[in-house]
């Protein structure tokens, strides 16, 4: 459900960015999102099984894309999505956390000439997976045979998210736009971590909510 749910908002922020009709009725393009590491409110922003990881600590940089279109006074619809990922070392063994979410929803538009003051509610999900590194640079068809081919072991959770963001957007040119901001997300996993399916065994530290935020950029295009 979670990957169906992805797909048709990365289709949407794709259509809208392609049709929006210009910055008073929408727009659209790409972003960069950045999720600090830490805790909010008791819960991990990146939530992981395995603790102590302070390399984690410096957040994961994401790349997107989002887009919005609607009526001059009026709610807009339209959504974003975004994927990163960030590999460390830990005791001499590698692994890689990745995070991808995807949004649809509503946002209002308020404009002062030149610069827009966004503000939103969306629903969605995010997926993170977290990877250990193994048989590094077993790369023959042989170990491909015998299972021991270079790869990654992976657990993986997906979250039922809200979302809400609050930006401001400065129009450039009477065709793009450059877009900042901050967006919350809380989420739940009805799943919890999962193992091809299975529910992954021998957690001591986890919890099936999901509080993180991000700051973001990007710049948006229109006629």
């Amino acid at each position: 459900m979670r990957k169906n749910v992805f797909l048709v908002v990365i289709l949407w922020v794709s259509l809208v960015g392609i049709v929006g009709f210009a910055f008073e009725f929408g727009g659209g393009g790409p972003m960069v999102v950045y999720i600090p590491g830490g805790t909010l409110y008791g819960l991990k922003n990146i939530n992981i099984p395995i603790i102590d990881f302070p390399e984690f600590a410096d957040g994961i940089i994401a790349f997107g894309g989002y887009g919005y279109g609607g009526v001059p006074g009026m709610t807009y619809g339209g959504g974003f999505g975004f994927g990163g990922e960030k590999e460390v070392t830990k005791d001499g063994k590698k692994y890689k956390v990745e995070v991808g979410g995807g949004f649809g929803g509503g946002l209002k538009n308020i404009s002062f000439g030149n610069v827009n003051l966004l503000a939103g509610v969306y629903f969605g999900s995010i997926d993170i997976i977290l990877g250990r590194k193994v048989n590094e640079n077993n790369t023959n068809v042989s170990n491909l045979e015998d299972g021991t081919l270079e790869g990654y072991l992976t657990t993986s959770i997906g979250y039922i998210s809200l979302a809400a963001n609050l930006a401001v957007a400065i129009k450039v040119t009477s065709f793009m736009q450059i877009e900042v901001g901050a967006i919350g997300i809380g989420g739940y996993s009805p799943d919890g971590w999962l193992v091809n399916g299975k529910p992954l065994q021998g957690l001591t530290q986890y919890s099936n909510f999901l509080l993180t935020y991000g700051f973001y950029g990007g710049v948006g295009f229109g006629f």
